[in-house]
């Protein structure tokens, strides 16, 4: 058992950066993506394009309405300030504000999934929350020399431990099985139950379950929020 509290943190604002090209990837279920919103926005993955520099390759859901701003945000946040120095994996989060109406959920229209929760987890209709794990190695077959690649998670969800752990069991298997496992995922959270406060919730994730209970506003200060492996 990992015992986390799942408070939420600040981050920091964003600033543009070049238009991204994006890989269109449709991997709709038949039943929509409403689950799925219900934890995340989108998850985006982000390269390093000679040309455009920091580019936003793959958003899953393909659909999902991000504006121009927020993309270039996402993209100029998902690498570290001063990546020179970050060889291997970096994990960290950021926060940037909305600029676009955006759709799915983790916002307005899900407010029921969030009674009873302290005011500090609940969606955040102005900002969104990105969980980032970035990549970096040396790579000769690549004409820069370094292989350079981020996964975010994008939610309005502060649930800043659960995601930074989701990120970091998520990344890793894309980077070795691509973008399958990505798909995969998305599809296993779109069965997810809703985030309701108070109850224990089994999460499962390619091929573990994440055992989660959603803190409410009436537990004591005491008390801890179950994050089971």
């Amino acid at each position: 058992f990992v015992w986390l509290n799942m408070a939420a943190e600040g981050g920091t604002d964003a600033l543009p950066s070049q238009e991204p090209q994006l890989r269109p990837v449709d991997i709709t279920p038949s039943g929509g993506w409403d689950t799925f919103y219900h934890w995340l926005c989108c998850v985006c993955v982000v390269t390093f394009d000679l040309e455009l520099g920091q580019a936003l390759e793959t958003v899953l859901p393909a659909d999902y309405a991000l504006s121009d701003a927020e993309k270039a945000n996402i993209c100029y946040l998902a690498f570290p300030d001063s990546n020179s120095g970050c060889m291997g994996d970096t994990q960290y989060h950021f926060r940037i504000r909305s600029s676009g109406t955006g759709m799915g959920g983790t916002g307005v229209r899900h407010t029921r999934d969030h009674y009873g929760a302290p005011a500090v987890l609940l969606p955040d209709s102005g900002h969104y929350y990105g969980f980032v794990y970035f990549r970096q190695s040396k790579d000769a077959d690549i004409k820069r020399g370094y292989f350079q690649k981020s996964v975010v998670l994008v939610s309005r969800l502060p649930y800043i431990n659960l995601f930074t752990y989701l990120v970091q069991k998520i990344a890793p298997e894309y980077f070795s099985s691509g973008l399958p496992s990505l798909e995969a995922a998305c599809y296993n959270m779109n069965q997810w139950p809703h985030p309701h406060p108070g109850e224990i919730l089994q999460l499962p994730l390619l091929g573990f379950i994440v055992q989660l209970r959603v803190p409410m506003k009436t537990d004591k200060p005491t008390q801890a929020h179950l994050i089971s492996i």
